[in-house]
Protein backbone atom coordinates (compact mmCIF):
# COMPACT_ATOMS: atom_id res chain seq x y z
CA UNK A 1 0.00 0.00 0.00
CA UNK A 2 0.82 3.65 -0.72
CA UNK A 3 2.90 5.33 2.60
CA UNK A 4 0.31 8.41 3.56
CA UNK A 5 1.33 10.97 4.46
CA UNK A 6 2.00 11.32 8.40
CA UNK A 7 -0.23 13.34 10.80
CA UNK A 8 1.30 16.90 12.27
CA UNK A 9 0.26 18.54 15.76
CA UNK A 10 -2.57 21.43 14.43
CA UNK A 11 -1.05 24.81 14.03
CA UNK A 12 -2.13 27.79 16.72
CA UNK A 13 -3.17 29.98 13.79
CA UNK A 14 -3.81 27.92 10.91
CA UNK A 15 -2.80 29.43 7.04
CA UNK A 16 -3.53 27.97 3.66
CA UNK A 17 -0.95 28.39 1.01
CA UNK A 18 -1.97 27.87 -2.72
CA UNK A 19 -0.07 25.47 -3.14
CA UNK A 20 -1.27 23.22 -0.35
CA UNK A 21 -4.69 21.23 0.33
CA UNK A 22 -4.70 20.31 4.61
CA UNK A 23 -6.61 17.43 5.65
CA UNK A 24 -7.60 17.59 9.61
CA UNK A 25 -9.07 15.02 11.77
CA UNK A 26 -10.91 15.12 15.20
CA UNK A 27 -12.75 13.20 17.18
CA UNK A 28 -16.68 13.83 17.27
CA UNK A 29 -18.12 13.86 20.49
CA UNK A 30 -20.54 10.85 21.16
CA UNK A 31 -22.86 12.45 23.82
CA UNK A 32 -25.18 15.48 24.11
CA UNK A 33 -23.02 16.62 26.82
CA UNK A 34 -20.39 16.60 25.18
CA UNK A 35 -22.02 18.22 21.73
CA UNK A 36 -23.66 21.27 23.72
CA UNK A 37 -20.19 23.58 23.31
CA UNK A 38 -20.76 23.41 19.51
CA UNK A 39 -24.49 24.30 19.30
CA UNK A 40 -24.43 27.93 19.40
CA UNK A 41 -22.29 27.68 16.58
CA UNK A 42 -24.68 26.63 14.20
CA UNK A 43 -26.73 28.00 11.85
CA UNK A 44 -30.93 27.61 12.26
CA UNK A 45 -31.23 25.05 9.42
CA UNK A 46 -28.19 23.26 11.28
CA UNK A 47 -29.65 23.15 14.19
CA UNK A 48 -33.10 22.22 12.79
CA UNK A 49 -31.12 19.48 11.28
CA UNK A 50 -29.50 18.19 14.03
CA UNK A 51 -32.99 17.68 15.94
CA UNK A 52 -33.92 15.21 13.53
CA UNK A 53 -31.45 12.36 14.40
CA UNK A 54 -33.04 10.34 17.29
CA UNK A 55 -29.99 8.47 18.07
CA UNK A 56 -27.89 10.16 20.88
CA UNK A 57 -24.58 9.38 19.20
CA UNK A 58 -25.51 10.75 15.56
CA UNK A 59 -26.90 13.21 16.57
CA UNK A 60 -23.72 14.36 19.06
CA UNK A 61 -21.26 13.53 15.82
CA UNK A 62 -23.56 15.52 13.54
CA UNK A 63 -23.75 19.00 15.70
CA UNK A 64 -19.67 18.59 16.42
CA UNK A 65 -18.64 17.75 12.74
CA UNK A 66 -20.76 20.65 11.82
CA UNK A 67 -19.18 23.02 14.64
CA UNK A 68 -16.02 22.39 14.01
CA UNK A 69 -16.14 22.68 10.54
CA UNK A 70 -17.16 26.70 11.54
CA UNK A 71 -14.64 26.63 13.71
CA UNK A 72 -11.83 26.18 11.23
CA UNK A 73 -13.09 27.93 8.43
CA UNK A 74 -13.23 30.99 11.31
CA UNK A 75 -9.69 30.50 12.13
CA UNK A 76 -8.50 30.03 7.95
CA UNK A 77 -10.58 33.45 7.43
CA UNK A 78 -10.57 35.31 11.05
CA UNK A 79 -13.95 35.44 11.24
CA UNK A 80 -17.02 35.07 13.56
CA UNK A 81 -17.78 31.12 12.63
CA UNK A 82 -21.05 31.67 13.82
CA UNK A 83 -21.57 34.08 10.44
CA UNK A 84 -20.43 31.79 7.71
CA UNK A 85 -23.25 31.35 5.27
CA UNK A 86 -23.07 28.16 3.13
CA UNK A 87 -24.53 27.69 -0.16
CA UNK A 88 -25.29 24.02 -1.34
CA UNK A 89 -25.07 22.41 -4.92
CA UNK A 90 -27.97 19.92 -6.48
CA UNK A 91 -26.30 17.24 -4.41
CA UNK A 92 -26.14 19.09 -1.29
CA UNK A 93 -22.61 19.27 -1.50
CA UNK A 94 -21.92 22.91 0.29
CA UNK A 95 -20.06 25.51 -0.30
CA UNK A 96 -18.71 29.38 1.41
CA UNK A 97 -20.88 31.95 0.13
CA UNK A 98 -18.30 34.89 -1.34
CA UNK A 99 -15.30 32.60 -0.62
CA UNK A 100 -12.03 31.45 -2.82
CA UNK A 101 -11.70 28.85 0.28
CA UNK A 102 -12.90 25.01 -0.96
CA UNK A 103 -13.42 22.61 2.03
CA UNK A 104 -15.12 19.07 2.43
CA UNK A 105 -15.51 16.83 5.16
CA UNK A 106 -16.80 13.07 6.15
CA UNK A 107 -17.02 11.51 9.32
CA UNK A 108 -17.66 8.17 10.30
CA UNK A 109 -18.06 6.35 13.53
CA UNK A 110 -16.78 9.36 16.40
CA UNK A 111 -13.77 10.36 13.46
CA UNK A 112 -13.94 13.31 10.92
CA UNK A 113 -11.97 14.41 8.39
CA UNK A 114 -12.18 18.01 6.93
CA UNK A 115 -9.90 18.80 3.87
CA UNK A 116 -8.93 22.81 2.46
CA UNK A 117 -8.09 24.14 -0.30
CA UNK A 118 -7.63 27.64 -1.90
CA UNK A 119 -10.25 27.58 -5.34
CA UNK A 120 -9.49 23.67 -6.07
CA UNK A 121 -12.38 21.45 -6.24
CA UNK A 122 -12.30 18.81 -3.87
CA UNK A 123 -13.54 15.79 -1.77
CA UNK A 124 -12.34 13.63 1.51
CA UNK A 125 -13.72 10.51 2.59
CA UNK A 126 -13.22 8.40 5.61
CA UNK A 127 -14.43 5.08 7.23
CA UNK A 128 -14.09 2.83 10.02
CA UNK A 129 -12.94 -0.69 8.45
CA UNK A 130 -15.84 -3.60 9.40
CA UNK A 131 -15.46 -6.27 7.87
CA UNK A 132 -19.49 -7.26 7.81
CA UNK A 133 -19.89 -4.50 5.46
CA UNK A 134 -17.14 -5.30 3.27
CA UNK A 135 -19.24 -8.00 1.35
CA UNK A 136 -18.90 -9.61 -2.03
CA UNK A 137 -22.24 -8.80 -3.21
CA UNK A 138 -21.87 -5.08 -2.41
CA UNK A 139 -18.60 -4.52 -4.03
CA UNK A 140 -20.40 -6.26 -6.81
CA UNK A 141 -23.16 -3.89 -6.71
CA UNK A 142 -20.93 -0.29 -6.26
CA UNK A 143 -17.42 -1.40 -7.93
CA UNK A 144 -16.82 -1.76 -11.54
CA UNK A 145 -15.38 -5.16 -12.66
CA UNK A 146 -12.13 -4.33 -12.56
CA UNK A 147 -11.80 -3.31 -9.00
CA UNK A 148 -14.11 -6.36 -8.73
CA UNK A 149 -11.18 -8.69 -9.85
CA UNK A 150 -9.33 -6.60 -7.78
CA UNK A 151 -10.43 -7.29 -4.55
CA UNK A 152 -11.12 -10.76 -5.20
CA UNK A 153 -7.37 -11.33 -5.68
CA UNK A 154 -6.64 -9.81 -2.54
CA UNK A 155 -5.56 -12.51 0.18
CA UNK A 156 -8.47 -13.14 2.87
CA UNK A 157 -7.06 -11.19 5.45
CA UNK A 158 -6.82 -7.98 2.98
CA UNK A 159 -10.44 -8.01 2.00
CA UNK A 160 -11.84 -5.43 4.14
CA UNK A 161 -9.16 -2.69 3.51
CA UNK A 162 -8.96 -3.15 0.57
CA UNK A 163 -12.97 -2.80 0.13
CA UNK A 164 -12.80 0.20 2.06
CA UNK A 165 -9.78 1.99 0.62
CA UNK A 166 -11.57 1.25 -2.73
CA UNK A 167 -15.15 2.76 -1.24
CA UNK A 168 -13.24 5.88 0.14
CA UNK A 169 -11.32 6.28 -2.72
CA UNK A 170 -14.36 6.40 -5.15
CA UNK A 171 -16.74 9.08 -2.31
CA UNK A 172 -13.53 11.13 -2.44
CA UNK A 173 -13.55 11.60 -6.12
CA UNK A 174 -17.51 11.20 -6.85
CA UNK A 175 -16.95 14.56 -3.85
CA UNK A 176 -14.83 16.35 -5.84
CA UNK A 177 -16.40 16.51 -8.88
CA UNK A 178 -19.68 17.43 -6.46
CA UNK A 179 -22.12 14.85 -8.53
CA UNK A 180 -22.36 12.18 -5.54
CA UNK A 181 -23.94 9.26 -6.57
CA UNK A 182 -25.89 10.04 -9.38
CA UNK A 183 -22.55 9.72 -11.17
CA UNK A 184 -23.07 5.84 -11.16
CA UNK A 185 -20.14 4.21 -9.18
CA UNK A 186 -19.21 1.43 -11.58
CA UNK A 187 -18.53 4.34 -14.60
CA UNK A 188 -14.63 4.94 -13.16
CA UNK A 189 -12.45 2.33 -11.23
CA UNK A 190 -9.66 3.55 -8.99
CA UNK A 191 -6.55 1.28 -7.27
CA UNK A 192 -6.89 -0.72 -4.68
CA UNK A 193 -3.58 -1.44 -3.84
CA UNK A 194 -0.26 1.06 -4.65
CA UNK A 195 -0.45 4.62 -4.96
CA UNK A 196 -3.67 5.98 -4.87
CA UNK A 197 -4.77 6.42 -8.63
CA UNK A 198 -8.01 7.03 -10.51
CA UNK A 199 -7.51 4.16 -13.08
CA UNK A 200 -10.07 4.44 -16.05
CA UNK A 201 -13.53 6.20 -16.51
CA UNK A 202 -16.08 6.14 -19.19
CA UNK A 203 -15.01 9.63 -19.83
CA UNK A 204 -11.46 8.90 -20.96
CA UNK A 205 -8.01 9.75 -20.38
CA UNK A 206 -8.47 13.33 -20.01
CA UNK A 207 -10.75 12.92 -17.14
CA UNK A 208 -7.98 10.41 -15.45
CA UNK A 209 -5.24 13.16 -15.70
CA UNK A 210 -7.93 16.24 -14.19
CA UNK A 211 -8.00 14.80 -10.84
CA UNK A 212 -5.57 13.54 -8.22
CA UNK A 213 -6.22 10.79 -5.22
CA UNK A 214 -3.76 10.29 -2.27
CA UNK A 215 -4.35 7.71 0.34
CA UNK A 216 -5.30 8.97 3.84
CA UNK A 217 -4.65 6.94 7.28
CA UNK A 218 -5.60 9.03 10.16
CA UNK A 219 -5.29 6.60 12.90
CA UNK A 220 -5.79 2.16 13.34
CA UNK A 221 -8.83 1.04 12.09
CA UNK A 222 -10.01 3.68 9.43
CA UNK A 223 -9.06 4.58 6.12
CA UNK A 224 -9.96 7.49 3.92
CA UNK A 225 -8.72 9.14 0.75
CA UNK A 226 -8.68 12.58 -0.80
CA UNK A 227 -9.27 13.78 -4.20
CA UNK A 228 -8.71 17.09 -5.37
CA UNK A 229 -7.70 18.71 -8.94
CA UNK A 230 -4.64 17.56 -10.08
CA UNK A 231 -1.58 19.95 -10.04
CA UNK A 232 1.54 20.84 -8.03
CA UNK A 233 0.17 21.08 -4.38
CA UNK A 234 1.82 19.81 -1.60
CA UNK A 235 -0.67 17.79 0.99
CA UNK A 236 -0.27 18.75 4.70
CA UNK A 237 -2.51 16.20 7.50
CA UNK A 238 -3.09 17.69 10.46
CA UNK A 239 -4.95 16.04 13.67
CA UNK A 240 -6.65 18.41 16.92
Amino acid sequence: MESPVPWEEAPPFPSLPENQVQVWQTALPQTDEQAASFLPLLSPDETERTGRFLVTRSRAAFAGARGTLRLLLGAYLDSDPRQLRFCYNPQGKPALEDHDLCFNLSHSRGLALYAFSRRLPLGVDVECLRPAAASAQIARRFFSPREVAALEDMSPDRHTEAFFTCWTRKEAYLKARGEGLSLGLRRFAVSLDGPARLLDTDEGEAETRRWRLCALSPRPGYVGALCAAAGDWELRCFYR
